[in-house]
């Protein structure tokens, strides 16, 4: 799996191979296999048939694999047996409550990656917070297991969940509070303050996303091919960028081997934190 971050991930129904080709040729990082409410109970034994032939489809257009399972236990151990072979990158655990939930799961993985030959903790989890339940544990999911790759609130499922609309209004506590928890367990934190079904025109997602990159997200899940260019394009530092934060690194690097501790660049205060964005930027922390 690509070390760096996942900026998209694009949703395609498992069983479905006109929309799995389309995606093959999208800018997508990642592409999730949907066994759960993307596919109709009646065909998802057939769905859990076809994914090994989808990860090899999916390594060969240079995808992460994603495999999101269902959340009640039984049909998840179902599909974990079918989904954890080779050529498989990452699980989304969707309806995760508590930090036992995913510490079970982790144990099933782990002996499913033994018997598939699967290096030992390579299969690493997304996980969708989509209850009122799970928000005071929030911190203590996120660190439950080394396999946690990232987090994720589910706009549509959790907004039921409260008996609300799917309103900026609902998402912005949720959203900033798995924001938080992803911070302080060190993991990647996926969204946007909204819901995934309504993203509405090109324009308006795209200031959706810039919001969620300067709130501290990173990384976007959509159902429509469309938004992935924004997504990638936000998450991506232009020359521009690349070239401010560079000046800030070399002149703050300057003054502190003088002894300075902060300085003035472009009318603007360089300090440890300045630098340390311009440094995170540039991928350099």
């Amino acid at each position: 799996m690509k070390p760096e971050l996942i900026r998209s991930f694009l949703f395609v129904p498992a069983d479905n191979e006109r929309l799995l080709a389309s995606a093959l040729t999208k800018p997508c990082d990642a592409v999730i296999l949907d066994l759960e409410d993307g596919i109709h109970a009646s065909k998802k034994e057939a769905a859990r048939q076809t994914l090994g032939a989808s990860y090899a489809r999916l390594k060969a257009a240079g995808k992460i694999s994603v495999v999101r399972i269902n959340g009640d236990l039984n049909t998840a151990i179902t599909d974990l047996r079918a989904a954890v072979l080779p050529g498989l990158d990452l699980l989304m655990l969707p309806k995760v409550e508590h930090p036992r939930d995913v510490q079970l799961l982790a144990t099933v993985v782990a002996g499913l990656e033994r018997a598939a030959g699967i290096p030992a903790g390579h299969l690493r989890f997304v996980l969708q917070i989509e209850s009122a339940l799970a928000l005071p544990r929030l911190y203590e999911i996120a660190a439950a297991d080394r396999r946690v790759l990232g987090m994720m609130l589910g706009s549509e499922d959790f907004s039921l969940d409260c008996g609300a609309m799917p309103t900026p209004e609902t998402l912005m506590m949720p959203s900033m509070m798995v924001l938080f928890a992803c911070r302080a367990a060190k993991i990647q934190p996926i969204g946007f303050v909204g819901s995934i079904a309504e993203l509405g025109a090109p324009e308006v997602f795209k200031a959706r996303v810039e919001q969620a990159r300067s709130l501290g997200f990173r990384g976007a899940v959509v159902v429509h091919p469309k938004y992935l260019e924004i997504i990638n394009d936000c998450y991506t530092p232009n020359a521009a960028q690349i070239e401010q934060a560079l000046r800030v690194i070399q002149a703050f690097e300057a003054a502190d081997a003088n002894g300075v501790g902060a300085i003035q660049l472009d009318g603007q205060m360089i300090d440890k934190p300045v630098y340390q964005r311009a440094l995170d930027l540039t991928g350099r922390s």
